[in-house]
């Protein structure tokens, strides 16, 4: 009777073990897994985080550009240049808004499967929930508003400088000249480029900032995952 109960305790334990070496089989292969998975997703990000820092290079130069423009154009109104018709009339006539809105499907895509709230990498998860959630939601508003402004300008002062810019006939260049030179327009254009210059092209910089600390900080981590 011992012998019986003996082996059918030692035929239990086995089970037993059994049962647990299949679970934490399961369990390790599955956090293998998702370890494996949230590099794939690593990987991604740092590929979208490179185009953004590419994007957000050639949005500072052109912003930047359109400040040089404005400048001008206030050095006009200041009456330090010569009042040049065909310059101002390109000039105001094409100004433009050039905004950032970075790729974040990468990202969005590991936030949703739940894996990138899974992760143990806190010093890597951090920073790039950091860029995108406050970095890049900060700059799109501030995009935002640039659009506006943009939109603002166009509809209610650049749209006397169309007809000129496309050589149409009968244009009234006095008129033009003398709305260029007045209070509304002046104060129009300031608005415009105040905001560009002082708010948007430091939020650019900002980011752009934060996306050279991400990129760094992501090629570490592939360095150091190829030591393990």
């Amino acid at each position: 009777m011992k012998n019986i109960l003996a082996r059918g305790g030692i035929e239990f334990l086995a089970v037993f073990l059994g049962i647990a070496l299949s679970l934490w089989v399961d369990d390790y292969q599955e956090k293998k897994d998702i370890t494996n998975r949230l590099k794939d997703d690593y990987k991604k990000i740092h590929v979208e985080i490179k185009e953004d820092l590419d994007h957000i290079d050639t949005l500072i130069v052109s912003n930047n550009n359109y400040v040089d423009r404005v400048e001008y154009l206030i050095t006009v109104l200041d009456g330090l240049e010569l009042f040049d018709f065909n310059k101002v009339v390109t000039m105001v006539g094409t100004l433009q808004a050039p905004t950032f809105f970075g790729n974040q499907s990468a990202y969005s895509s590991s936030v949703a499967s739940g894996r990138f709230n899974m992760s143990k990498d806190e010093l890597l998860i951090q920073p790039i929930s950091k860029l995108y959630e406050h970095f890049y939601n900060r700059l799109i508003l501030n995009g935002d508003l640039l659009d506006q402004r943009a939109e603002a300008f166009d509809r209610e002062h650049a749209l006397r400088f169309f007809k000129p810019m496309y050589k149409s006939t009968n244009v009234d260049t006095v008129s033009i000249k003398n709305y260029f030179y007045g209070e509304k327009f002046h104060n129009g254009l300031l608005l415009y480029h105040d905001f560009r210059k002082n708010t948007y092209l430091q939020r650019l910089l900002d980011t752009r900032d934060k996306l050279i600390e991400v990129d760094s900080i992501i090629n570490i981590f592939f360095e150091n995952s190829s030591l393990d």
